[in-house]
């Protein structure tokens, strides 16, 4: 009985939502092309605060994000919502590694280099390191960058260990990372299930890594570090420590 009630009220929200983020979503993709980029960052969170309500989501903020500017941000990843979390949470003008397949789709593609996106091949090496090149760029420009380290969604709720590019990237441009680990969503709606459990989520920022220990740290201990603290931030275990 429970397990209907559930699938009966996810399709409610889907609905709801479907019928909300597609007018919206036009709109927006219509106003992507006109305004300012500096109205379209402010317009993203304004889009992401919506559909987080459409999708019956309430979001706790604990901590402070840092002045807007040259920093990497980095998230545990466990949700479809995801995108909308971290656009709500970041001020100013951000940018994220988005994989390259999604420039393939017509209008998203041409929104996405709008917003001066980072496209990864992730089994591509080669094209790995000139992603690195391009999101230092961003980074010189005065953006700050997401980045997911885990690569991909858990399906099993814990945390999956970090991949180095991140690291690499902070390290070259001397660019002080910010730990934020998600609570939260992973129980609103994993990847593996359809139905839909809303709730609060938490996003909590954790304290910006210093460059200046970065030369001490190198790229392993810097890893090392902020796996370290997004699992003190998210009270989650790594999928190999279970």
């Amino acid at each position: 009985r429970y397990y209907m009630i559930q699938a009966f009220l996810s399709i409610l929200i889907y609905l709801i939502s479907i019928c909300i983020f597609i007018p919206l979503g036009m709109l927006f993709i219509i106003c992507s092309f006109i305004l300012p980029i500096k109205l379209m960052y402010k317009s993203a969170r304004l889009v992401s605060w919506i559909m987080l309500k459409c999708l019956f989501v309430k979001l706790e903020i604990i901590g402070n994000t840092p002045p807007p500017g040259k920093h990497i941000y980095m998230f545990n990843h466990s949700s479809f919502i995801d995108p909308f979390l971290f656009a709500y949470l970041i001020p100013g003008d951000i940018t994220a590694v988005i994989a390259k397949e999604n420039y393939s789709i017509p209008i998203w593609g041409s929104m996405l280099n709008r917003f001066k996106a980072i496209p990864i091949e992730r089994k591509n090496k080669e094209a790995a390191i000139k992603t690195i090149t391009i999101a230092e760029e961003r980074l010189s420009n005065g953006y700050d960058v997401v980045i997911l380290p885990e690569g991909t969604r858990t399906i099993t709720g814990f945390l999956k260990r970090f991949k180095k590019g991140g690291f690499h990237m902070a390290i070259n441009t001397k660019t002080p990372i910010v730990p934020v680990g998600c609570i939260g969503a992973f129980e609103f709606k994993p990847k593996n299930r359809w139905t839909l459990s809303p709730r609060k989520v938490k996003l909590i920022c954790g304290t910006p890594t210093d460059p200046s220990t970065y030369d001490t740290l190198g790229v392993n201990g810097l890893l090392s570090k902020v796996e370290q603290d997004i699992k003190q931030l998210t009270n989650r275990k790594f999928e190999d420590e279970v």
